[in-house]
């Protein structure tokens, strides 16, 4: 997980979000990777938007729901996927990824 960098929030856009119509509603999804637990799993934080597209207003709704959700976490991201990940974790992950198999 060298890749491994801090992310901002504020940095959400729609490169890293999916528009998807579901129950007659259109959502704002934003997925990511939580490594908050032993094994890591898919999730997602969503807002329900009015219209076919995402406005600037409704990626600021977004973002305030994803700096919210930390819960004693941080936000990383490894090329595009956004993690979620305890702080301890990623130190971790990278004195981990430095130290080479042997062959």
């Amino acid at each position: 997980m060298e890749s491994l960098k801090p992310f901002d929030p504020q940095e959400i856009d729609e490169t890293l979000t999916r528009v998807v119509t579901h129950g007659g509603y259109v959502h704002l999804i934003f997925p990511y990777i939580s490594g908050m637990d032993a094994v890591p799993r898919y999730e997602s934080l969503s807002i329900i938007i009015e219209g076919a597209a995402a406005t600037v207003e409704d990626f600021d709704k977004l973002t305030t729901l994803v700096k919210n959700s930390r819960n004693d976490g941080a936000w990383f991201i490894s090329f595009s996927t956004p993690w979620l990940i305890r702080a301890e974790q990623v130190q971790n992950l990278r004195s981990r990824g430095s130290v080479r198999k042997r062959q």
